[in-house]
């Protein structure tokens, strides 16, 4: 591998290309008797399910901005596994020498 493969396997998503949330698919029916979902073939469209302010909300995405926000709630999980891998690492840094007494500064 060679070091720009490894360079951007490194990189972390820049904080303003990230969405926090899950990405849901929704499929109704508008209701239309002519229409092809009244037969099964429901509309789908793409929502972006979050907590906000302690309750739960969905936002809804227009169809043209789909494959960004996917990417961007993709970038977050990046960003989240990394957050959590940190904070894994450092916790034993700290921890690690808590049983033989020692200090870290």
């Amino acid at each position: 591998m060679n070091k720009t493969n490894t360079d951007k396997k490194r990189r972390l998503p820049a904080i303003d290309d990230v969405i926090r949330g899950s990405a849901v698919i929704m499929e109704r029916v508008c209701g239309s008797e002519s229409c092809r979902c009244m037969r099964g073939h429901k509309h789908r469209s793409l929502y972006i399910s979050q907590y906000h302010k302690g309750s739960p909300r969905m936002v809804y995405i227009p169809k043209a901005n789909e494959k960004k926000v996917l990417k961007l709630v993709g970038n977050y999980r990046i960003l989240k596994s990394a957050i959590y891998k940190a904070s894994e690492l450092n916790l034993g840094r700290f921890t690690a020498g808590a049983k033989r007494g020692k200090k870290f500064e």
